[in-house]
């Protein structure tokens, strides 16, 4: 089954709730925390819909080194039809880099970085923080805050199309 966009971000938004208050537990973790988010998403998606294409860590860019966090719908047979999102968890280590980082994985989304066979693709960046300074930039980056917990947010920004 295919997955929309904006079935992803409200999936997104129900995981937050759900699991959201926890997060503030994985900031001080070295070595971050952005696996387990990938783990822990697909699997409640794929708990609310086992039918659902999700994959991890894929390599969709044009440089053999590079590789997006999740791929939603890879099968399906239109490629505006594939999600390539990345993700951004800020940690106690990271927190200055945070924004740099996010900035970054925009610009690797660029769709003349992806193959051929992921042009046209839809993707997104999500990110996951705790410093006010990460949250007005995100604002002011166009991002929409889905989340709120007392200090933790959750942002998401659509850049293609």
């Amino acid at each position: 089954m295919v997955l929309t966009y904006d079935q992803y971000a409200s999936y997104l938004i129900d995981w937050c709730n759900e699991r959201g208050s926890t997060f503030k537990y994985y900031f001080p973790l070295k070595g971050g925390w952005e696996l387990w988010v990938q783990a822990d998403f697909a699997a409640y998606v794929l708990a609310k819909d086992s039918t659902y294409d999700i994959l991890r860590e894929v390599q969709i860019y044009k440089d053999v080194y590079q590789r997006v966090d999740m791929l939603f719908n890879e099968n399906a047979p239109l490629v505006t039809d594939k999600i390539a999102i990345e993700i951004k968890c800020q940690t106690f280590l990271s927190q200055n880099d945070f924004i740099a980082g996010v900035g970054a994985d925009i610009a690797k989304l660029a769709q003349p970085k992806l193959k051929v066979q992921f042009q046209t693709c839809q993707t997104g960046v999500l990110g996951i923080y705790f410093t006010q300074q990460a949250h007005d930039w995100m604002v002011t980056n166009n991002f929409t805050i889905i989340y709120n917990y007392g200090e933790v947010g959750c942002a998401i920004k659509k850049l293609y199309p």
